[in-house]
Formats: C-alpha cells, sequence, structure tokens
C-alpha cells in the first residue's frame, strides 16, 4: 500500500494554467518553487495546490519538453469529489472550458449513492471530472 498521492501537470506555460486552477476552480495556491539548474537539468519552477481537505495536492510546472495542449486528454482522468457538481460544471463552462460531458448520472448511480459525473478540459486539454450529488441540497 502507498502512503498518498500528488498529481503532477507539466505545461509550457504554468503561469497561465496556474491562473485557472486558483481562479476558476478555486484551489488554494500553496507555493511557488523555484529550481535551479543542476547535473544537466534546466531550470524550472511550479505552483503547489491543496486539492482536497484530505491534502491531496497537484503540482503544475514548467518542463522544457512539454509542447502545447494535451494530445491524448482522455488517457488519464482526474475526479474532484463534490456535493454541487452542477454547480462546478457551470463555472467551467461559464469559463469557456471544453465540456466533454454534462452532468449525468454515473454507472454506480443508486438510490443510496446518487451520484453524477461532469467532464470538461482545462486550458491546455488536461481531462478533469466532477463527481459527487448534483447539488448540496439532494
Amino acid at each position: 500500500m502507498f502512503k498518498g498521492t500528488r498529481i503532477l501537470i507539466w505545461s509550457e506555460n504554468p503561469d497561465k494554467l496556474m491562473e485557472f486552477y486558483r481562479d476558476v476552480l478555486e484551489l488554494k495556491l500553496e507555493e511557488k518553487t523555484d529550481i535551479p539548474e543542476r547535473d544537466g537539468i534546466a531550470p524550472d519552477y511550479g505552483y503547489m495546490f491543496l486539492i482536497s481537505e484530505s491534502g491531496d495536492k497537484v503540482w503544475i510546472g514548467k518542463h522544457s519538453e512539454v509542447k502545447g495542449i494535451n494530445k491524448e486528454p482522455v488517457r488519464i482522468m482526474h475526479n474532484l469529489y463534490t456535493d454541487e457538481v452542477q454547480k462546478w460544471h457551470e463555472k467551467i463552462k461559464n469559463a469557456g472550458c471544453k465540456i466533454l460531458c454534462e452532468p449525468t448520472k454515473t454507472p454506480f448511480y443508486s438510490e443510496q449513492l446518487p451520484w453524477y459525473v461532469a467532464t470538461f478540459l482545462d486550458p491546455e486539454g488536461n481531462a478533469w471530472q466532477f463527481m459527487g450529488t448534483l447539488n448540496s441540497k439532494l
């Protein structure tokens, strides 16, 4: 068993991507880190965000070998669990994100687990899903 996980997202332009995660997804920016050149590795930098109540984090960093948007966005999807799928879906839709799936019942939907999913791409084509109840009134 592992002790935890952290999501790393590499970008050609992490500053712009950071603004999306901070301003649209409202993630808490914990720090910006500058990584100096060493052992032949080019200098880079990035941003660490708190992504969940349980302490999960996402790192958005500059990488010299990443160019443009993700060419296979649905290869890996990250779920953001929430009691307000509809609210978050509307927020990212209004921000101009590409919507892959409007809020819909998950295959696991039941009376006991009334879960919905809504899938979208961030500005660089990375796939994310809001997963949970449609709104907090359920």
